[in-house]
């Protein structure tokens, strides 16, 4: 990937996109960073969820083994890898028709 290529916080989160709401946040959240641990408030702060949902929330646990977990996880990069691909070609879109107007 381009280093110059800036990535900003994605908001619509895979599973997110489809149950909108904050569990589905707070899952994706843990999906993505699963090889991180973090507390809850610092999953609170990046997910932007108040920090009581998040520890509500926390008392639940997936179960790592669960085919169907790991077809969610499977979901989530993807598409946040999608996304990232997205966001590459339309900056280099825009620094394009910026070059070719200096022409």
């Amino acid at each position: 990937m381009d280093e110059n290529i800036e990535l900003t916080l994605i908001k619509n989160r895979p599973l997110e996109r489809i149950f909108r709401n904050n569990i589905a946040r707070v899952i994706d959240f843990l999906i993505i960073n699963q090889q991180f641990n973090f507390t809850t408030a610092e999953i609170s702060k990046s997910s932007e969820i108040p920090l009581r949902t998040v520890q509500r929330i926390k008392n639940y646990e997936l179960n790592r083994n669960s085919k169907l977990v790991e077809i969610l996880r499977l979901y989530s990069i993807e598409t946040v890898n999608a996304f990232i691909e997205e966001a590459i070609d339309e900056k280099r879109n825009r620094a394009l028709i910026s070059n070719s107007k200096l022409v």
